[in-house]
Order: C-alpha cells, then structure tokens, then sequence
C-alpha cells in the first residue's frame, strides 16, 4: 500500500493514485518519483491484505488500485495533510479496517515451507505434504496470497538470490538456485528485474 503525502509519482509518464493498493508482480515497473515527493509505504505479510480487505488477493495480481475503490478513506486524508504522526495514523486507520478473520493455516505453512527452501522445492509434492489436491490448493493460494504458488516460488527464489548474492559467478549462482543452466537463470532473472544478472548487480541502488 503506498500512500502520497506530497509531491508526484508517475509511472511511463501516467500519475499514480494518491493512495494505491498494489499486488504482487512477475515483472517490473519504473517508478518515476519527481521531486519533493513524499511517500508511506505499508508492506503486508503473506496473507496480510485479506485481514484489511475485502477482496480476493488475486484481483491484485500485477495491479495498483486507488484505495479508495475499496473504502472510503476521506477521514484518512484529512488526517495525513493535517497531522505529522504519519505511521500513528496509518496504523489506526488499519485497525478500523481490521476483519478478524481466521488465517488460512495451511497456506501460511505453505508460505514457510516455499521461503525456508528459498523458492526451490516441488510444488506438486508441497500440496501432497499438505494432503490437499493441486486444484483445491491453487485456488486457495491464489486467494490469500496473490498469485499461484509456482509463481509465488520464483519470486523467493529470485529475491533470495538477490539477497544472498556475493561474487559468486552466475553459472554457481544458477546451479546453486536450481535452474537448469545459466541460460534459463538470465532469462528469469531478466523478466523479474528487467536487466541481465550482470547489469543489476553492477548497478548502485536506488535508495
């Protein structure tokens, strides 16, 4: 959830949403921040969205949507252009949203399961582990958390990559991840982040 206090964001040049609701992506999206722009952002866990909204994770899947598509958020804005306690308010206004719903456990111990094995385990043998057909586990999945959990996979495995990277070479690198070759490795790496291994590494960081 990323909420504007000032300034401007646009994204190939059409503005953001004041205040926006975003899903997970299986590819990346430039971010323009002009200057002076101020922005809150609020990083929800795995399953963290259906506790605050209505609304099956998987309808977010590769959008951003203007919050106020889903509840009304005047009070909201009064206070963030009134108030300076940003983080106070934010957190009060999660609170009146809060539904008290039950989380879904078997897909949360799907979540650990996939991040404890960094992305590289056998989806099909996790759903059997978890005595649940593919079908019936895919669409629970989809709903709590986003995306499929193949899907959901790739994205640890490439975050943990990018996390635990070093000097490794990337043919060790690929191998170590469990891709096939280097080759397949570039490709996936590539669609996640839109550059090659090489270049976003050898990139500074933006922030």
């Amino acid at each position: 959830m990323a909420l504007r206090l000032k300034g401007n964001i646009s994204s190939q040049n059409e503005s953001l949403p004041t205040y926006s609701l975003s899903g997970l992506r299986k590819t990346p999206r430039l971010i323009q921040y002009h200057a002076g722009t101020s922005n809150l952002l609020i990083l929800f866990k795995e399953g963290g969205l259906n506790a605050f909204f209505d609304i099956p994770a998987h309808e977010f899947f590769n959008e951003s949507i203007s919050l106020d598509n889903l509840v009304d958020i005047s009070f909201l804005e009064d206070q963030l252009s009134e108030g300076t306690d940003y983080i106070g308010i934010v957190e009060n206004f999660l609170l009146q949203q809060l539904k008290h719903r039950t989380p879904d456990q078997l897909i949360l111990a799907a979540t650990n399961a996939i991040k404890e094995q960094q992305g590289n385990l056998n989806i099909t043998q996790l759903a059997s582990s978890l005595y649940i057909s593919q079908d019936a586990f895919e669409k629970r999945f989809r709903k709590v958390i986003g995306t499929t959990p193949k899907q959901f996979a790739s994205l640890v495995r490439m975050q943990s990559i990018v996390k635990n990277y070093s000097t490794k070479d990337f043919t060790h690198l690929a191998l170590e991840a469990g891709y096939f070759d280097q080759a397949h490795f570039n490709k996936a790496f590539k669609q996640f982040t839109g550059l090659t291994p090489s270049s976003f590494f050898n990139t500074p960081p933006q922030w």
